[in-house]
């Protein structure tokens, strides 16, 4: 398949993704904020229309950037689809600290059932069981952290550290080292910032899921 077909099909495919997404983000927003408070969310809680535009946008870009550098294949499925789950997941946490939990599992579960079907089509067996202990490994070491101290690792990225790892170590096990490792040093870039400009402090949270998809992103970007 050619460059520019590439690119288009992928940058239609995840602005019509973006787009279906978006009222799933607003309900899942609005139902998390919810049961996190002990008042329902006002019912004027909408995502704003350059907001709506962003998402969109970014769900459009980075398949279509990813497709044109490795081309349309079944193998190229899984870390697309964790993508697309993660550019609403991280606008939740970004805006909002928190990583609804209806979105985190359907996410984990397209992407574990398109590792399924990459490896039936490929009889990439190993490939598909390598990166499920990954993404059990990853689980159990943000599960560590959150068990050690909650202030450091909240749950809700405890529940996305499968699908994660799922879609990156299906790019490759090494990948999803780097991923992890990325993630913290944008976290602790961010959170030194944030501190020298007097906007945090030490025992300020910082949304983790957010760097955890930059980086899932920059990662696959570079992989593929």
């Amino acid at each position: 398949m050619s460059f520019d077909l590439a690119l288009v099909g992928g940058a239609v495919v995840g602005l019509a993704a973006g787009a279906l997404l978006l009222p799933v983000t607003q309900r899942e927003l609005a139902a998390a904020i919810g049961r996190s408070a002990e008042t329902p969310p006002p019912p004027e809680l909408t995502v704003r229309r350059w907001h709506r535009i962003a998402l969109v946008v970014l769900s459009g870009l980075l398949p279509a950037a990813v497709l044109a550098r490795a081309g349309w294949s079944v193998v190229a499925l899984p870390p697309l689809l964790l993508l697309l789950g993660l550019v609403p997941l991280a606008y939740c946490d970004l805006t909002r600290l928190l990583l609804p939990r209806t979105m985190v599992h359907a996410t984990t579960a397209v992407v574990g059932l398109s590792v399924l079907l990459a490896a039936s089509m490929t009889g990439h067996w190993h490939r598909a069981a390598g990166a499920a202990l990954c993404g059990l490994g990853l689980f159990l070491v943000l599960f560590a952290i959150n068990l050690a101290n909650p202030a450091w690792m909240a749950f809700g990225d405890v529940r996305l550290a499968p699908a994660v790892g799922l879609g990156l170590a299906w790019v490759s096990p090494i990948a999803l080292v780097q991923g992890f490792f990325l993630a913290n040093v944008l976290a602790a870039l961010v959170g030194l910032a944030l501190m020298i400009g007097q906007r945090a402090g030490r025992r300020t949270a910082l949304p983790f899921g957010v760097f955890l998809a930059a980086a899932s992103a920059l990662i696959i970007m570079a992989w593929s």
